[in-house]
């Protein structure tokens, strides 16, 4: 009878968190498809290799890995990066072959650097540099950037630079909208047992509403041949974007410090040592090298995670290697492959925006352990303000900038987290009372 139990518990949970890899991964695609300008076939490929990468990442780690049940995705700071740096080369029109072929190469160069510092053990030292002032800064950027990609996907925005001009699509948008509420609400208003089923409900929800009210999109299916650099391959190599890729892939870092350090309470018997930061590094190394050719976005692990064991109160690996099972599922069979292309990126990105929104509270948190005066708040005011600054720059106007740094000034997200280490690290703040 105890036996029973345990299934049918680890079942459930392994469900909730196939959602939450789900939701984590479903919305990327279609974004992607808009940015590189890509016919509506290659979203089947690309939500096929996204599934799959990220299954396959997922269950690499709780077993080669880190070992915890700790999702493996699509980062945000890479996914942002990438919109940030192919909506500003195309709109100074640089081909979009070459901008996909430079970040493939730039993705390529970061995995192996990953890999390095799994395998020399330098991550561990690295992990001084990201201090609390740091965090706040990477906290705030990061949400800012990931939640105007929401809000843009709510609306109905474009994420390229498209030729034609397109705006706000209210009647998706009221219905985002209300998806939006809907979860929050149930995040602030129900009990624990019921408001950790939030996204999940949300996602139905709305997906049900939008095929009630919307005929459901036709998906091209090019059947079993899947096509090899899908975002575009071949074009002239640009320096500039090679380089932004490899500092993103060196900020990027801090999520696996973030994760890992969230989930000791969870696993106390992984603290000792370095191995687990190690081992993690090497995973995501490794993964992010092998999946260049499917055109997908980095990995790392999600600091988000944290919430989702907390809420279940399950941090068995069982549960989440069940998850990653039924993501696995979905990117092998096609049937499950085309079902889950007809969610509406509104909804999609209505519940992910409230998902980020937490970010907040992740930044708050490492403030509290920084005590400010009005001579050190410059560590956190200047990366903050310049990185919103080059965030809203339109790249027309950076057109006078060298072009090996032109790619890594648009992207305020990347400034701002430099910045901030810069700062951090260069100036003795501990004396400065």
């Amino acid at each position: 009878m105890m036996n029973v139990s345990l299934s049918r518990d680890s079942a459930l949970s392994g469900f909730q968190w196939f959602f939450f890899i789900f939701c984590n991964t479903v919305v990327v695609p279609p974004t992607l498809q808009s940015a590189f300008q890509l016919p509506d076939a290659a979203l089947f490929t690309l939500i096929q290799f996204a599934f799959l990468s990220t299954a396959l990442a997922c269950l690499a780690q709780a077993f080669l890995g880190h070992q915890r049940a700790i999702m493996e995705g699509p980062t945000g700071l890479w996914w942002g990066t990438i919109l940030t740096v192919t909506l500003a080369e195309t709109a100074r029109g640089t081909p979009v072959d070459s901008i996909a072929w430079s970040l493939a190469v730039g993705i390529g160069c970061s995995g192996i650097l990953t890999l390095v510092l799994g395998a020399s053990g330098l991550g561990q030292r690295l992990a001084g540099w990201f201090s609390p002032a740091v965090m706040v800064v990477f906290m705030l950027l990061l949400g800012a950037q990931l939640t105007s990609i929401f809000f843009k996907g709510m609306l109905g925005l474009p994420f390229g630079a498209g030729h034609v001009a397109q705006g706000v699509q209210m009647l998706p948008f009221l219905l985002a909208l209300a998806v939006m509420l809907l979860v929050i609400g149930m995040i602030i208003l129900l009990p624990p047992r019921v408001s950790r089923y939030a996204l999940l409900v949300g996602t139905l929800v709305g997906w049900v509403v939008w095929r009630l009210c919307y005929s459901a999109p036709s998906i091209s299916d090019p059947g079993a041949h899947w096509q090899f650099f899908p975002l575009g391959h071949g074009g002239e190599l640009k320096p500039g974007i090679i380089l932004t890729a490899l500092l993103a892939g060196i900020v990027n870092v801090s999520n696996t410090y973030g994760a890992l350090r969230g989930t000791d309470v969870f696993y106390p018997q992984k603290t000792a040592g370095t191995s687990p930061y190690s081992r993690s590094f090497i995973v995501s190394g490794a993964m992010t090298v092998l999946t260049v050719p499917l055109g997908v976005v980095p990995f790392s692990p999600f600091v988000s995670s944290i919430g989702l064991i907390t809420q279940t109160g399950d941090s068995t690996r069982r549960a989440f290697v069940i998850g990653s099972l039924c993501c696995l599922a979905v990117a092998v069979f096609p049937p499950l492959t085309r079902l889950f292309c007809t969610l509406p990126l509104a909804v999609s990105s209505a519940v992910m925006l409230v998902s980020y929104l937490p970010l907040l509270y992740s930044s708050l948190a490492f403030s509290q352990q920084l005590t400010l005066t009005p001579r050190n708040c410059y560590r956190l005011a200047l990366p903050l303000f310049a990185g919103i600054f080059l965030m809203g720059l339109p790249p027309l106007y950076l057109q006078a900038v060298p072009l090996i740094v032109r790619p890594l000034l648009s992207n305020g997200l990347l400034v701002g987290i430099l910045l901030a280490l810069a700062m951090d690290n260069l100036i003795p703040w501990q004396r400065l009372k």
